[in-house]
């Protein structure tokens, strides 16, 4: 094949191979993983609309150097003296795809840039544009040039009218600041192998399929025939499997000691709700995947880690809204307005169960490693963790963008039996639409949202600038997953105050039951015991805090709200003689150290049965005025003008100057 540099234009703004190489800035996922995630989506992406299921095969495997070397023009040489006799390839094959399809010829770049082929061999950061699809970045192919020497070579076939084309060419990236390049008269590091047009200097893919039915059997790869079509992609040279430098003291664990078991576990790990679930194709009207590793097929009946199996369940319970086993708990998540254009309309749900060791298998006679190590977990501090809550979540395509373990999606007070771990899923309704203001800005549907939120690895959700959809997600499956757990009753705080933490300065989890009761309660109980039947005040109570970081707190809360009252809501310093607000405080610091907490955000979810969901600095309703009149303030006003009492409930977002005082919160009634 002949070689095509890529030009160095200083007036180029295009990276060179080395800049290319690094953007896809994943640092803290397994380069393996980093492949399969991106090589699987992209064949899901392909998949021919009406198939049952997508085909993925990878095979490692070696090849003879000797032989290939050849085809590479100006490396072919370097190539046979660096790396002689047998060397390793990975090769992913998928099938019921259309294979790499798109003009290449054009010399108009908006027919180019709908072009699959021209988009993956010679675009960076083009992405898909298909309703539904995995990628939206264009940058994780990226991953498969780190993962040999650079070179990769991509081979299709596709339906061209009646008939079938064949495609095959290469191209090489890398850093070309590296003394050990191949290309060493080449600027950029950036090159492709194929055919010169006639009379051009653009390069074409082979085409002739003697030609290309030659190059595969150096592989030991078999040409698509019949009516198939699909690409495959191949990476010669394979680097040592765990090349790269590891800490000595990192955990390590069975399947991280070649490529085979490596991929079986990343393609578990990242698939498993796609991986031959027939629930997700009816429901979503997608195929399946299919997948297989040196010929050996990826079941949940055969190959699943027991984990696996659990989240597929969970997966599906979510899916569905409905529990697809008896121990499964599935709850709607809806965040009111100000999200879906139908605000009774569900986000999505949240399946969840509790785990045992005996179920994982940590037990004899298996003694498998701890489930969170299927997940990629390396911090020593969560094995040892009694209580870990993992919840994972994903779009459409059915990839699990992230497992967040311990994290703001389930980080309440919860408590686990013994040898335990919660495992839960969240999906989201994927088809329901936004409210104007969204669509406006280009987000039609939830599922455009959260795909373009993504970051080019799709490795988690983080909300655009002023949107706060994925905030309150994360905080409704928390508060409703938490409530799970503590019964969600209505507490009988009759207090004017509650506690918020006996020591809120060490930024810990609360303890078991706190906010429900004190002997302040116990105290008015027996007072209003002694005085007989007396109408109910105003009072608030918190359910649970959640710390957000080291100085933040999220707090839970739930107030009894009397008609026609005014009611302002503080925070308090909690001393050994007394509980002071700001203007206590400020009189006996004399201004000269700032009060020790202030809330930054206050967030009205229900009054009585409605859903409110608003997030506000003054929102007003014909019944209510809440303002919060200040972002530094210690108060916010509650003013009722209802004709009857109500429970309204919420939460806030509270934020500390110092951890050496402990925070309590009262509410005033006028």
């Amino acid at each position: 094949m002949r070689i095509k540099h890529a030009i160095n234009d200083v007036q180029s703004m295009s990276h060179d191979g080395g800049k290319i190489l690094k953007s896809l800035q994943n640092n803290y996922l397994p380069l393996i993983d980093i492949v399969v995630r991106e090589s699987i989506q992209n064949s899901l992406d392909a998949s021919i609309e009406g198939e049952h299921s997508t085909y993925v095969d990878f095979k490692i495997d070696k090849f003879e150097s000797e032989k290939l070397a050849p085809i590479f023009e100006d490396v072919d040489k370097i190539l046979i003296e660096r790396f002689p006799g047998y060397q390793d390839f990975l090769a992913i094959s998928d099938k019921k795809t259309y294979g790499l399809i798109g003009d290449y010829t054009s010399e108009d770049i908006k027919i180019l840039d709908k072009s699959n082929f021209h988009k993956l061999v010679f675009g960076i950061g083009k992405n898909q544009s298909k309703d539904g699809a995995g990628g939206s970045w264009g940058y994780g192919k990226t991953s498969y040039f780190r993962l040999g020497v650079g070179v990769v070579l991509y081979y299709t076939r596709i339906q061209e009218g009646d008939g079938y084309e064949e495609r095959l060419i290469a191209s090489i990236i890398e850093d070309p600041s590296k003394k050990d390049r191949l290309l060493s008269n080449n600027e950029r590091g950036i090159a492709w192998w194929g055919e010169f047009a006639l009379n051009s200097d653009r390069i074409y893919p082979i085409t002739n399929q003697g030609e290309i039915a030659d190059i595969l059997s150096i592989f030991g790869i078999k040409s698509y025939s019949g009516t198939e079509t699909g690409t495959t992609i191949i990476i010669p040279y394979l680097n040592e499997f765990n090349k790269e430098m590891i800490e000595e003291d990192v955990l390590k664990f069975p399947w991280e000691n070649n490529y085979e078991d490596a991929i079986t576990m990343a393609i578990q790990r990242w698939y498993f709700p796609r991986i031959w679930n027939e629930q997700y194709r009816e429901t979503l009207e997608n195929s399946f995947l299919e997948c297989t590793v040196n010929n050996n097929v990826i079941h949940p009946a055969i190959e699943f880690e027991p984990i696996f199996k659990i989240y597929q369940e969970l997966y599906t319970s979510a899916l569905l809204g409905k529990p697809v086993k008896p121990n499964i708990q599935v709850l709607a998540i809806n965040l009111g307005r100000n999200a879906l254009k139908d605000s009774k309309e569900e986000v999505g749900y949240v399946a969840f169960r509790e785990v045992s060791n005996i179920e994982l298998k940590m037990t004899p006679p298996d003694n498998k490693p701890s489930g969170l190590a299927y997940l990629g977990v390396k911090d020593r501090s969560l094995f040892e963790n009694n209580m870990p809550k993992v919840i994972a979540y994903s779009r459409k395509p059915g990839m699990v963008v992230e497992y967040s373990i311990n994290g703001l999606w389930a980080n309440g007070n919860i408590a686990l039996k013994e040898d335990h771990i919660l495992l839960g899923f969240f999906v989201p309704n994927s088809k329901a639409l936004l409210t104007d203001s969204f669509q406006e800005a280009g987000y039609t549907t939830l599922e455009s949202y959260l795909r373009s939120i993504e970051n080019s690895d799709h490795a988690n959700w983080e909300d655009a600038v002023d949107i706060t959809v994925v905030k309150r997600i994360r905080e409704r499956t928390n508060i409703s997953i938490t409530n799970t757990y503590q019964g969600d009753k209505d507490t009988e705080n009759s207090s004017a105050t509650s506690s918020l933490s006996r020591k809120f300065g060490a930024m810990l989890l609360p303890p078991k039951n706190f906010g429900k009761t004190s002997s302040r309660e116990k105290e008015k109980k027996e007072t209003d015991r002694k005085a007989g039947t007396k109408s109910r005040g105003s009072d608030i109570s918190v359910i649970s805090s959640i710390p957000l970081n080291g100085t933040k707190v999220e707090v839970v809360f739930k107030a009894f709200i009397k008609r026609k009252t005014k009611n302002i809501i503080l925070v308090q310093v909690l001393t050994q003689d007394q509980r002071m607000d700001s203007s206590a405080w400020n009189k006996v610091m004399d201004n000269t150290i700032p009060y020790p907490f202030w809330i930054s955000e206050v967030n009205i979810q229900r009054i009585d049965d409605e859903n409110i969901n608003q997030s506000y600095r003054y929102y007003q309703n014909e019944d209510f005025i809440f303002n919060l009149d200040s972002n530094q303030s210690s108060v916010f006003e509650i003013i009722s003008d209802s004709e009857a009492d109500s429970v309204i409930e919420g939460t806030m977002t509270l934020n500390m100057h110092s951890n050496q005082y402990i925070p309590n919160i009262a509410i005033r009634t006028f």
